[in-house]
């Protein structure tokens, strides 16, 4: 049905391709000429992404193991998708009133055309469960601060957490993007529809939007550039605590969006 082997330039471009315009009371709405309907094409074209096979092989992390070698080695770790599955990248641009078509955006790597999860993303929700020197009074903040220290041994002290918080987020690692991989398949079906139900009012019936997944039973890989550090007082911190601390926190907290639904949780 598409004739790009890149799911970034299917989604953004091939998947919209043959909209025609029209002017309605609640404005411009975009549908699919021809026949079948509009909706009944649509329905084709998800049905395509969902039986997208990508390329594992095309990974950069799998590049950058291989290419790295010594102290800057790239360090990784990997962790499943679980049920509903991981969202990223939905704020992304994607919506069009078009009746049957998938309404939030979705994170694919623009040249490998893979679904990918952003460094950015995976520092922000690293640093999010440290506490912060300004908030130290804070509920919240006071538990941050005990859920570091529970997770490394000896406990660290507060004054060490944030010391080790500065060298994680501000001196020293460096987070890279996470892509699916696979021991078995070099290439796999990655992604799913899912439907959600916003309640902007109470009276009124909702309205299920489409979306797009990674499905649950998908594997992916972080990786890192990291290096043993040395807090104030002495106490070292290695690169091997640093990975195990950060494949704690993901999957205890999740990643991506409506992860307060379930979404985004990894094992």
């Amino acid at each position: 049905m598409f004739s790009s082997k890149n799911m970034s330039y299917i989604y953004y471009h091939e998947y919209f391709e043959g909209l025609e315009e029209r002017k309605e009371k609640s404005g411009l709405v975009y549908e699919l000429g021809g026949s079948p309907s509009s909706e009944e094409q649509f329905r084709e074209r998800n049905k395509a992404l969902q039986d997208f096979k990508f390329d594992l092989s095309l990974s950069p992390l799998e590049h950058l193991k291989h290419a790295s070698k010594g102290v800057a080695s790239v360090k990784t770790f990997s962790l499943e998708t679980i049920y509903p599955g991981l969202m990223i990248g939905t704020g992304n641009h994607h919506d069009l009133k078009s009746k049957g078509s998938i309404y939030s955006g979705f994170s694919f790597d623009y040249v490998t055309g893979l679904p990918y999860i952003p460094g950015s993303s995976v520092k922000g929700v690293l640093r999010s469960v440290f506490p912060t020197k300004e908030d130290t009074k804070d509920d919240i903040n006071q538990q941050k601060m005990k859920y570091i220290q529970s997770l490394l041994e000896p406990e660290l002290s507060d004054e060490e957490v944030y010391d080790l918080k500065d060298n994680i987020f501000e001196d020293n690692d460096v987070f890279l993007d996470a892509y699916p991989t696979s021991k078995n398949k070099t290439k796999q079906q990655c992604l799913a529809l899912e439907f959600i139900t916003p309640h902007s009012d109470i009276i009124k019936n909702p309205i299920p939007i489409n979306c797009l997944k990674v499905k649950p039973g998908i594997s992916f890989e972080f990786g890192f550039y990291l290096k043993d550090c040395q807090l104030s007082d002495g106490v070292q911190i290695t690169v091997k605590e640093k990975i195990e601390l950060f494949k704690t926190i993901l999957t205890d907290v999740g990643i991506g969006a409506k992860t307060n639904v379930g979404f985004g949780q990894l094992e």
